[in-house]
């Protein structure tokens, strides 16, 4: 990349200009980025100094650019700033020093970016990937405003950034620009609620934070940022008002802080592109060594299977005699109540059951090694038959044990309606601005018995594995095959025209389309139930010798390249959150993407499916934190020595403050899609993710407080979340503060680590990736 520097005198100053790419007809050049004022230093008061370097220079490393200032007390700064041209980016090392204190306060420092394409003339011709949190324009029921802040003027946190990049891409010059925080971020103290509550304020930390915005200057650009410490302009961490908040650095006499960047630029065809070359050049510069997870796979794998063994119950005085692993509960108390079946989504109970089954038949010659394992999921999957699906085919997504009813709709984030409509009780759990937001949803809602298409998919596709897991050891449940083939032949039904199915049906079987925050306001949200039924389709269809199946997953699979694969807006994995807007970008909808389109790919064996499927696993790498934040050591994390690097952002926008154990459900297709595409960076990614999951998990050598051996929590806060709410009792990630888990143990916690990890003995006889490395190599196709 022919990339220059150099340095523009503007009013016996220095700004500072660099250019990118092949100049167009010997004239303008493909990208520029101008930075008029290199750095802004502006003190707790809100003073602001604009800055131009006093003098610059040559030096063997690259350039030296010099500014001095002085606050208005009269303390003396230092700002040296050194600019070098490495191979694929532009660095920037910077030095702050204060050489005079004449009154200790509390400084912060920006630098603004001012980008511009050669062929772009205005805002919308650009796209943007905040890694985590934004994708392309975060505008998917397409009505022209940003769907969470309202405002394309956002920051955030390093903490809340999985790779610590902003990409940018200008879609007519086919040029992309990432601002990087090169240097890691070693120290983070705890914020106060005193701080909360000032917003600008003092702190000893070493997070600062990336951010774009529209440009005020020119319409053809816009402008990518860097604060020191973090600042946050428009965000949901305080609040759902989107209030900024703003950190301070302590000045005193000989105070030094030190901090890099990185401007990566080239080309890229499309906006997916662009953010793989950032992930894979963090990848490089910050996967290095081995992961060593505290606890060893195998080891993990005994502690899981015997926490979720545990939790099974079986009520033979009750209607129906339910059954079923019962793991919902907070992980400091035990197993709880024990009262709420859930199915699907973080109930997952077929897909523990699958892990108990996969546990029973690990014994030699088909002989079970452990009955008890077995026995815990024939009951629970028999019950579930039984009982739990209505005469339309479609299964209930949770069952009130005590009351002996099925329960609709209140999974996750809402299932404390399922208790109370009392506002005060509700507040008392959820904090004051999550009811306010979902109380009306939530009464909307408890007006229809319905069920979530992945909460329905997902309990069907691992009862169809564990009948297939059966049949393989010559076990036979007719029963099992004859419910999953009765819910394939209604979602055929209620497939659309499209190709699509809804987020959301009736137990009739009738799409859901209000609320339109919970179901959808465009075609794409409301279709985004495509991106779950296609590999129990495929899976139905190779069993059953079907074309019909195929056929539905085929035209499913065509949706989810036109409108999520196409434009990197991958949206619906999660069926409710706390925010106004349910049907969201997310992590999980990634997952499910690139499972869904290697599924069609495995069976059709066309390209574009596989191509489909490594762009949405280029996107998921995004997702994953590909470093170690720093925590209060007073915290749990902290304390623990928790470490974020594998861990992929969840339910993030609007906040991206919450990591949980979702990836390592769709590890085995990660892995298989690097075999066909013979990247070793994927492979790279599934080793991180399988390892770096694995903290937080307690066993004898650190129980992290919890009840029993095999605990990890569903989620734990790597930065603030709707900080400033007034709460008491809250279970969750609202409200939470930095280093918390979320307090809750869910079904499909343990149920995806052991799907992961059973996967990988079954598929590579080992739990160790250097074996698993080489022989994926052995099975890549032939150049």
């Amino acid at each position: 990349m022919d990339t220059k520097i150099e340095f523009i005198r503007r009013y016996e100053k220095y700004s500072l200009l660099i250019t990118a790419g092949d100049d167009r007809n010997g004239e303008d050049p493909a990208f520029s980025i101008f930075l008029d004022f290199p750095v802004v230093l502006k003190d707790i008061k809100g003073a602001k100094k604009k800055l131009r370097y006093d003098v610059w220079s040559t030096t063997k490393e690259g350039y030296l650019g010099e500014v001095e200032a002085k606050d208005l007390y009269g303390s003396q700064y230092k700002i040296t700033d050194l600019w070098t041209v490495e191979e694929e980016a532009v660095r920037l090392d910077r030095k702050l020093e204060c050489i005079r204190c004449v009154k200790e306060t509390g400084i912060h420092l920006t630098t603004e970016f001012r980008c511009r394409g050669g062929l772009e003339k205005s805002f919308d011709d650009y796209q943007f990937i905040v890694p985590g949190a934004f994708y392309n324009k975060n505008d998917t029921d397409e009505d022209g405003v940003e769907d969470y802040l309202g405002t394309y003027s956002q920051d955030y946190k390093d903490d809340r950034n999985p790779s610590l990049s902003v990409t940018s891409y200008a879609r007519k010059s086919k040029y992309y620009v990432s601002l990087i925080r090169a240097d890691l971020p070693q120290k983070d103290t705890t914020i106060t609620r005193q701080q909360i509550q000032k917003r600008y304020f003092i702190h000893d930390t070493d997070i600062g934070s990336l951010g774009m915005a529209p440009s005020e200057y020119h319409a053809g650009e816009y402008i990518l940022r860097c604060d020191y410490p973090f600042c946050e302009r428009n965000t949901f961490c305080l609040n759902v008002d989107g209030s900024g908040w703003e950190a301070y650095k302590a000045v005193k006499e000989g105070m030094v802080s030190e901090m890099s960047y990185l401007l990566q630029t080239g080309k890229a065809r499309n906006l997916t592109d662009a953010s793989w070359q950032t992930t894979a050049m963090q990848m490089e510069r910050l996967l290095h060594g081995e992961i060593r997870p505290p606890v060893g796979l195998e080891e993990s794998r005994h502690y899981r299977r015997e926490m979720v063994l545990h939790s099974f119950r079986e009520f033979p005085d009750k209607k129906g005699k339910p059954a079923g692993y019962f793991i919902h509960f907070s992980p400091r108390q035990g197993y709880g109540e024990q009262n709420l079946l859930e199915y699907g989504f973080c109930g997952a109970q077929t897909l523990l059951a699958l892990d108990m089954l996969t546990a029973a038949w690990e014994g030699a010659d088909g002989v079970t090694c452990r009955e008890d394992y077995r026995e815990s999921a024939l009951k629970t999957l028999d019950y579930f038959v039984e009982n739990c699906i209505e005469k339309s085919g479609l299964p209930v997504g949770l069952y009130h044990v005590d009351k002996e009813k099925t329960v609709y709709w209140w999974t996750g984030i809402l299932l404390p309606f399922q208790y109370s409509n009392d506002r005060k009780e509700l507040e008392d759990y959820l904090g004051n601005q999550v009811v306010g937001a979902l109380m009306s949803i939530a009464g909307e809602l408890g007006k229809v018995k319905g069920n979530y298409s992945r909460s329905m998919t997902d309990t069907m596709y691992y009862l169809m594995k564990c009948y297939l897991a059966e049949k393989e050891n010559g076990q036979e449940h007719p029963k099992w095959l004859a419910a999953v083939l009765d819910f394939c032949e209604r979602l055929l039904k209620m497939q659309n025209t499209n190709g699509s199915w809804n987020r959301g049906y009736t137990m009739e079987g009738e799409p859901l389309v209000y609320p339109l925050e919970w179901f959808g306001s465009s075609e794409k949200e409301r279709g985004s139930g495509a991106i779950f039924p296609i590999p129990l389709l495929v899976e139905v269809s190779r069993y059953t010798g079907e074309k019909k199946y195929l056929d539905a997953a085929e035209r499913a699979a065509d949706f989810i390249l036109a409108n999520y694969a196409a434009e990197a807006e991958y949206i619906g994995g999660i069926n409710d959150t706390s925010h106004k807007k349910s049907v969201k970008l997310d992590a999980a909808s990634v997952m499910f993407v690139m499972r869904s389109l290697l599924a069609v790919y495995e069976e059709t064996k066309n390209v574009e499916y596989l191509s489909g499927a490594l762009d949405a696993a280029r996107i998921l790498a995004s997702w994953t934190y590909l470093w170690d934040i720093p925590f209060d050591e007073n915290t749990l994390l902290g304390r623990h020595k928790f470490k974020t690097t594998g861990w992929a952002g969840c339910d993030v926008i609007p906040a991206g403050s919450y990591v949980d154990c979702s990836f390592q459900e769709v590890v085995p297709e990660l892995l298989r899609l690097a075999e066909y595409c013979r990247d070793e960076k994927l492979v790279k990614l599934a080793e991180a993710v399988t390892k770096g999951m694995q903290y937080g998990l307690s066993s004898p050598a650190d129980m992290y407080g919890y009840a029993m051996p095999g605990v990890q929590c569903e989620g734990y806060m790597t930065s603030l979340w709707l900080a400033d709410t007034e709460y008491k009792e809250f279970s969750g990630a609202a409200a939470k503060n930095k280093g918390d888990d979320n307090d809750t143990c869910n079904g499909f916690v343990n149920g995806m680590a052991l799907l992961n990890l059973d996967s990988l003995g079954k598929n590579y006889d080992t739990l160790d990736f250097g074996k698993i490395f080489m022989r994926i190599k052995q099975e890549w196709p032939k150049a």
